[in-house]
């Protein structure tokens, strides 16, 4: 079976490499103020390798049952979009996802901690090295490999990130861009870090108003006491 697997991985290789561009894989997500989380997957590639594309097509639907999936078309690549929705990040982290799974000794997955004002997600995934010798492939058609794949994994916040290792950062550190390319090959260890936060906003606004009243009250009260000795100083000098 193992070998089935290195024969079947190198045949995609050649096609790779005899084909422009090869294939392409973006892995999103995009988080809301609210906490859900909307997972975009994109898989598109050569004719060539069209049949792998729809075997992994195949395998997402068996997984996910209600994932949305539509066919895309861009330039000469073709290929399939996933889309799964979660309603929280509870149940986002407690998909069978294998890249957003903790690790022991290697990574923690998905840390979530909850607060009044604002609750801190924390995403630590990693992502195996390969070898070039996993596949039978020398260094210099390895670099060929890589030259012709694009992997990219970005995530969609909406505030700042507070702290990450991405390789790239825009909107203001809102979307955050790592690129998983050179792990498929290159024999390194691909980490993806990223700390957060999502504030409630809804409590925020409950505890600035509550706070006014309160405040409101203190001085309604003050002034009342202040307004009742003047009237008994009044009332004791007649």
């Amino acid at each position: 079976m193992q070998n089935l697997l290195k024969a079947k991985i190198f045949l995609l290789l050649v096609i790779c490499l005899t084909c422009a561009g090869c294939f392409q894989v973006e892995s999103n997500l995009k988080i809301t103020d609210s906490g859900a989380v909307t997972m975009q997957n994109k898989f598109i590639g050569a004719p060539l390798i069209a049949g792998i594309i729809e075997e992994t097509k195949n395998d997402v639907l068996k997984n996910n049952p209600g994932a949305k999936i539509k066919a895309v078309t861009e330039g000469g690549f073709s290929g399939y979009e996933f889309e799964i929705f979660y309603p929280n990040m509870e149940s986002f982290a407690a998909n069978n996802f294998e890249m957003y799974q903790a690790r022991p000794g290697k990574c923690t997955g998905i840390q979530i901690s909850n607060g009044w004002f604002s609750n801190s997600y924390s995403f630590d995934f990693l992502i195996d090295g390969r070898k070039v010798e996993d596949y039978d492939l020398s260094e210099s058609l390895a670099q060929m490999f890589l030259a012709q794949v694009k992997f990219d994994f970005m995530v969609e916040i909406p505030y700042a990130a507070e702290s990450s290792n991405a390789d790239f950062m825009s909107n203001d550190g809102k979307i955050l861009k790592w690129n998983i390319a050179p792990a498929l090959i290159g024999g390194q260890d691909k980490s993806v870090k990223l700390n957060f936060k999502i504030y409630n906003t809804t409590r925020i606004a409950a505890t600035f108003f509550l706070a006014l009243l309160v405040i409101a009250g203190v001085i309604y009260n003050l002034s009342q006491a202040k307004l009742g000795s003047r009237e008994q100083g009044v009332g004791n000098r007649e």
